[in-house]
């Protein structure tokens, strides 16, 4: 038995080690991560839930799918983005939480998660047969005399020179014409053609899509007139041919300067840029060019480069919040404080009243709580307040377990039995009880987590229900392994021959 115990000894001097490791990790980072994951009310940051718009007739299978893809797509484009321990989850079978730890803008958050990242590129057809008509001539009431439909940004009136020159766009008294800031445009002596945009297809009829991107990147372009930033975008081997037979076609239409030549680059049914073919073959390789700022480019690559999310999201979202960093720092101290605080009493207690018992009760007290702190972090669990507040409450339970224990063997230390058979007696006789009272916090926790999915500021309540099961877990295992070998090697020393220091009270007590 001694020899048994002697290696579970060291099983759990190991375990306590890599613990430790990873908690307190040296020089960088080890087993999990740097640091425990904050939630957004004690780091501060973005917390966003919306709701997604699925298409009429869509079976629950095809929802499930894209919901997970568009979790993945979100995933993806937030961690381009550089924001550490995101959290992009599922609420239920039609909702999607967003969490950014230390995210200090809330509409730019929105704008990454909302963007359907879709790119097309369409094709111009000149109206009124191409001839040179004046804006001036037409009301943006008759837009349909000379512009088909689409959304904003679909219909522009190009100069002679075949520049955008007037988009028109639904304004707050109905359609008007606007500049490329969206400003109303003067439409006296403004002459050139009305033109519309039509998909750019290949000969198989395919539409030229981001379905076909397979890489973007940002990357800067050296001008005589500057530095300017641009998208490298390359296609795969069914894009490339798309995209060089519609640039031959392109280029065969008209000359340099004619709308006919013009290949609109549309992201979320908004015009980007309109660059003209200048080759008959691009060999599946492109550029995404305009007036963009280095933000643009990044901003746009991340959302070509990550997808397309499956369906739109309704919007504005159910929920968002924006949560204070220096509120939230606040929020961790006092956390951390209270739970040592916590702790310390507990051993405190347990010494006072189990003496010896209550020592190695508060060393099995430390292991479970680096232990859960080392699961945390492996996992990893994002701690809010409410997490912390479960983790604590574990503690507790912990403590209930080896008191149970305590109990059962100071009874049957007064009924006669020997020190080392009062311990496996007490283990024995109070594991049922240990077993039933942690099954019902456990199946409290599973409901709990379970509500929490469905709800939309579910954070705290899923935290609290997550930390107190892994909580609860960890508890059993030290009280009944971890406590047990020590009482176990403890009877083989001198120090259990004193009935004193055993408990304040018992019956005979014989080794």
């Amino acid at each position: 038995m001694l020899r048994k115990n002697t290696v579970v000894f060291g099983v759990l001097v190991v375990l306590l080690g890599l613990a430790l490791w990873a908690v307190f990790p040296l020089g960088g980072e080890r087993l999990g991560r740097q640091g425990l994951r904050l939630g957004l009310d004690l780091v501060g940051g973005v917390h966003l839930v919306y709701e997604a718009q699925f298409p009429e007739g869509a079976t629950p299978e095809e929802r499930a799918g894209n919901m997970d893809r568009a979790v993945d797509t979100i995933q993806r484009r937030i961690d381009k983005y550089g924001v550490t321990d995101p959290i992009i989850q599922r609420l239920g079978t039609d909702r999607i939480l967003v969490q950014l730890p230390g995210f200090t803008d809330i509409d730019a958050a929105k704008s990454l998660v909302e963007q359907t990242g879709f790119l097309e590129f369409r094709r111009v057809e000149v109206k009124d047969n191409g001839q040179p008509v004046r804006l001036s001539d037409y009301r943006a009431q008759d837009k349909l005399a000379f512009i088909e439909g689409g959304e904003t940004g679909n219909r522009v009136f190009v100069d002679e020179r075949g520049n955008p020159a007037a988009f028109l766009v639904e304004g707050p008294e109905g359609p008007q014409f606007v500049d490329e800031e969206g400003k109303p445009v003067d439409a006296a002596g403004l002459s050139g053609e009305a033109l519309s945009w039509v998909a750019a297809r290949g000969s198989g009829g395919a539409q030229l899509t981001g379905e076909f991107l397979e890489e973007a990147a940002p990357s800067i372009r050296t001008m005589p007139t500057g530095a300017e930033a641009e998208v490298s975008i390359r296609w795969n081997s069914e894009g490339a041919r798309n995209f060089d037979e519609i640039a031959a076609r392109l280029f065969d239409a008209g000359a340099y300067g004619t709308p006919q030549r013009a290949l609109g680059i549309f992201l979320d049914n908004n015009l980007l840029s309109s660059p003209q073919i200048l080759e008959r073959s691009y060999r599946g390789s492109a550029v995404i060019t305009g007036n963009f700022s280095i933000e643009d480019v990044n901003r746009m690559a991340n959302l070509l480069q990550s997808g397309a999310l499956p369906m739109p999201l309704k919007k504005p979202p159910l929920f968002q919040e924006k949560v204070s960093a220096t509120l939230g720092a606040n929020f961790a101290e006092m956390s951390a404080t209270a739970g040592i605080i916590g702790l310390i009493l507990i051993m405190l207690f347990m010494i006072a009243y189990y003496r010896l018992s209550g020592v190695l009760a508060s060393l099995a007290l430390i292991f479970y709580a680096v232990l859960v702190l080392a699961l945390f972090k492996m996992i990893p669990v994002t701690l809010t307040l409410a997490g912390i507040g479960g983790f604590v409450l574990s503690v507790g339970m912990a403590v209930d377990a080896n008191i149970l224990i305590f109990e059962r063997m100071k009874e049957e230390l007064r009924s006669g039995r020997t020190l080392g058979a009062a311990v496996e007696a007490g283990f024995d006789r109070a594991w049922s009880a240990i077993r039933d009272s942690n099954m019902t916090t456990f199946i409290v926790c599973i409901i709990l987590y379970w509500l929490g999915s469905s709800i939309v500021a579910s954070a705290p309540v899923m935290s609290f229900a997550l930390t107190l099961f892994i909580g609860v877990a960890v508890s059993m295992f030290t009280a009944l392994t971890v406590t047990r070998t020590l009482l176990r090697m403890t009877i083989s020393t001198g120090l259990a021959r004193h009935k004193s220091l055993m408990s304040v009270s018992g019956g005979r007590e014989n080794v």
